[in-house]
């Protein structure tokens, strides 16, 4: 079963990558700006259920469109809206823990949702998914792009 090997997850990680992001574009570095201060603030301060349920429901507008299986305590397949909040949640809270989530469409995508990051990675998409990611970041006052090297 492709759900149960976690290789598919490494050579995913190798693809091209797209970013759900709170910021329109990537900041440059040594721009003088507090970006660190202002991602530590928005994961660690009582603000962080906003940039949460954010994350929470471009995944689950997401799983209204394609099978999923998530790599949280072992594979699941389909897993339930309850499921992924609640992962989404304990990762918050621990600060620590990755959600990694497959996507089948034609072929497989994987986005991954970090502790200690800001936005969500999306790796190997098709245009379809592209433009849906897009619609859906947006409607969730996110930004979607390609992540830069």
């Amino acid at each position: 079963d492709i759900f149960m090997n976690t290789e598919i997850i490494d050579d995913l990680l190798e693809k091209e990558v797209y970013i759900i992001d709170f910021l329109p574009e990537t900041v440059p570095k040594n721009c003088g700006g507090s970006y660190f201060d202002v991602e530590y603030y928005i994961l660690n301060s009582k603000n962080s259920k906003i940039i949460k349920d954010r994350f929470l429901f471009v995944i689950l507008k997401i799983m209204c469109y394609y099978h999923v299986s998530v790599f949280w305590n072992g594979f699941v397949e389909n897993p339930t809206p309850e499921l992924i909040e609640s992962a989404i949640s304990e990762i918050m809270e621990n600060h620590s823990g990755t959600l990694n989530m497959l996507i089948s469409h034609n072929e497989y995508a994987l986005l991954v949702f970090d502790w200690d990051c800001s936005y969500l990675a999306l790796y190997n998409p098709s245009d379809k998914m592209k433009d849906l990611f897009e619609k859906i970041s947006v409607s969730e006052g996110l930004f979607f792009r390609k992540a830069e090297d």
